[in-house]
């Protein structure tokens, strides 16, 4: 996750303002996580969001090394949010909060009733 920020933080400096992406919010999240910052819950939810929104960028040209227009804009913003290894992670992360909060219902549930 770090490398592929970090990776969307070297294209940003190398390529051309007119084939940079990333908004405000995708750079500012490609430096935490290029720099292992801390991350929330809830940006923990906007990175599963982004990655649910943006699965479609993976099938567009210049997302694949060796493709015409590598790394396109979707392929830099991937990155920018940690790629794949930041998809799986928020994925896991998202799937646990979720699961405890439904443990801890269910236990105060018994409790009560």
């Amino acid at each position: 996750m770090r490398k592929e920020a970090r990776r969307a933080l070297d294209w940003r400096a190398e390529l051309p303002p007119s084939r940079r992406a990333m908004t405000p919010v995708g750079v500012r999240r490609a430096v935490q996580l290029a720099e292992g910052q801390p991350v929330s819950l809830d940006t923990v939810r906007r990175m599963w969001s982004y990655f649910q929104r943006h699965e479609v960028d993976k099938d567009a040209e210049g997302f694949r090394p060796g493709e015409d227009g590598y790394p396109s804009k979707g392929r830099q913003a991937w990155a920018g949010w940690g790629g794949d290894a930041g998809r799986a992670w928020s994925r896991r992360i998202l799937r646990e909060y979720d699961r405890e909060w439904y443990l801890e219902r269910l236990a105060r549930r018994r409790e009560t009733g």
